[in-house]
């Protein structure tokens, strides 16, 4: 068999696993059950299949019954603790979180699975029961007027790439 032949199916049995691994990218929040007036830590994990340099993420946190409040978030013994940029926003009216991971000194992101950011709740002890869902998405953002606050990941090359979201969900008691 020719070299040019080789190269060909290995091009496509290249593009094919590659074409296999899409839909392994996904960010995810914990599920977390919590008592009024009790601060508490959710989760949020990134499964990964192809090595990252950076990632923006915008979490809403509405809810029309439960009254919730983020009181910080922490990327403390995460998968990016070693990131260069490490950068939070909490927007309490329109109730979102917002933050972002960059590596700028060759530290990325390898391929797996676990823990990007911690964020932390307090539920009003006044607050009735009830399920407030942790949204995010390609279509989440954060609104600003001059920057981009999307649901964004990019490679090392600084090609966006598509990730999926999974939503958790906050449970008061």
């Amino acid at each position: 068999m020719s070299n040019k032949w080789i190269l060909i199916i290995l091009t496509v049995i290249c593009g094919v696993s590659r074409a296999a691994d899409k839909g392994q990218d996904i960010c995810y929040t914990g599920n977390v059950a919590a008592e009024k007036g009790a601060s508490f830590s959710v989760g949020v994990y990134v499964k990964n299949a192809d090595t990252l340099a950076g990632m923006q993420i915008p979490i809403y946190y509405r809810s029309e019954k439960v009254n919730l409040r983020c009181d910080s978030v922490s990327f403390h013994n995460s998968r990016c603790a070693e990131f260069t940029i490490k950068d939070y926003r909490i927007e309490p009216l329109g109730k979102t979180i917002y933050f972002a991971l960059i590596d700028t000194r060759g530290r990325l992101l390898a391929p797996g699975d676990g823990l990007v950011a911690t964020l932390w709740f307090t539920v009003d002890s006044a607050s009735p029961g009830g399920r407030v869902e942790l949204f995010s998405g390609p279509k989440a953002y954060l609104p600003d007027e001059y920057i981009d606050f999307s649901y964004l990941f990019w490679l090392p090359s600084s090609q966006q790439i598509d990730f999926q979201y999974k939503a958790g969900y906050i449970t008061v008691k």
